[in-house]
């Protein structure tokens, strides 16, 4: 099963980082393989928000759409993905935010993931390093396009 962790500094205030991880109805601009993400639900509960969004991922004809829910727990700066359906069997995925300045934050990524198809699964593997970079690198640009 494919984990990664990257801890990273990034040049930008730390609640527009949030902000921009949470903006999900935009991924299909700007994520890899993303061809559509839509918010079904989003609410307050206490100091957490919480979020059911639909995420279309596929590449040329192939695609398939699984259903997340995305917590953002305000007082410690997480947001944590867990699966609710589709092909993803295993997911855990932590954002954890730490301000380092007014403008600069250091943003922790982890991430681990398992398909329920075995054979995809397989093949993902093979992939999933390069995949993550790209994945990770377009966060990275869209946070300069918009935030810089």
């Amino acid at each position: 099963m494919p984990i990664k962790k990257v801890v990273k500094k990034f040049d930008f205030p730390k609640k527009e980082l949030i902000n921009l991880i949470l903006d999900i109805n935009n991924y299909k601009d700007f994520l890899p393989w993303c061809k559509n993400s839509i918010v079904t639900d989003d609410r307050e509960e206490n100091t957490k928000r919480i979020i059911f969004a639909d995420l279309e991922i596929g590449y040329k004809q192939i695609a398939d759409t699984y259903t997340s829910e995305v917590i953002f727990n305000r007082e410690n700066s997480q947001i944590i993905v867990k699966p609710v359906s589709g092909p993803i069997k295993k997911l855990i995925n932590i954002w954890e935010f730490k301000e380092i300045t007014e403008k600069s934050c250091e943003v922790s990524f982890y991430i681990e993931i398992e398909l329920n198809n075995f054979i995809l699964n397989t093949v993902f593997e093979k992939f999933f390093d390069a995949g993550f970079e790209k994945i990770f690198t377009s966060f990275e640009n869209q946070a300069k396009k918009v935030l810089g």
